[in-house]
């Protein structure tokens, strides 16, 4: 049976400012093609806590090194070249280290969905984040066109076809009653619908929506697998870790 993966790749820029704890890497939905989603109702979400906590280690490691080398550059003292070449390496550590974390996390992403059957994945993309209105956690922490484009790649080694949906608005958007809520989302990225008072993860939430837009029926999850980007791999998440296996209620 042919089976499409419907998520969402925005990179909840939004949580991030309120939930360090929960970022959801993306938000999956898996189903038949053609027939709602049947029974692939499972989500997958990838906790991306990691990858920020990384970022934010080297970050600091850049300005300290870049605020002890203009301090000896100003007095004149020469050992300012000396932490002129620690700080340009921790620039590259840490790109290099989030790249790292990225790609770990699409190669993991791409061969589940292999062996669950994927044959057609929908990304959602923030058309409307650009330079004028971008912030550090849309436009440095998260890389949207460069995850996108690795996972475009190694999706095509598995023989899956990626297309990509105008995520605006799925955000707010509540995929139980099909409104918009702009007060929807609450804390650690929990979506709870005014209307109903049904409470759903936020990124699920988002993802159902996209899937919408795909012209794909989002039942339901009835299965939530989640997982966190590790130094090592990924990684399934325990209880104790913050697992998200509960289905909305």
């Amino acid at each position: 049976m042919f089976e499409v993966l419907v998520f969402w790749l925005v990179f909840c820029f939004w949580l991030c400012f309120n939930s360090p704890c929960l970022f959801a890497f993306l938000g999956a939905w898996v189903g038949a093609s053609g027939r709602g989603f049947g029974h692939g109702d499972t989500a997958i979400l990838i906790k991306g806590s990691t990858i920020k906590a990384e970022y934010y280690y080297w970050k600091r490691e850049v300005k300290t090194y870049q605020a002890i080398r203009d301090w000896l550059r100003n007095r004149g003292f020469n050992a300012w070249r000396r932490y002129h070449m620690f700080y340009l390496h921790a620039i590259y550590k840490r790109r290099e280290r989030l790249r790292h974390y990225y790609r770990t996390a699409v190669r993991f992403l791409a061969k589940t969905l292999h062996e669950m059957g994927i044959g057609e994945v929908f990304v959602g993309y923030p058309y409307m984040v650009n330079k004028s209105n971008g912030n550090e956690y849309n436009a440095n922490i998260w890389w949207f066109n460069k995850i996108i484009n690795w996972l475009g790649d190694v999706l095509e080694e598995y023989g899956i076809k990626l297309s990509i949906v105008n995520e605006y608005g799925t955000s707010r958007q509540c995929s139980i009653c099909d409104m918009k809520h702009e007060n929807g989302r609450v804390m650690r990225g929990l979506y709870i619908c005014p209307v109903t008072g049904i409470g759903i993860n936020a990124d699920l939430n988002a993802a159902r929506n996209i899937a919408k837009r795909a012209g794909y029926k989002t039942p339901t999850p009835t299965k939530i697998l989640s997982y966190i980007v590790t130094t090592n791999g990924v990684k399934p998440i325990t209880p104790m870790e913050g697992e998200t296996t509960k289905p909305p209620r």
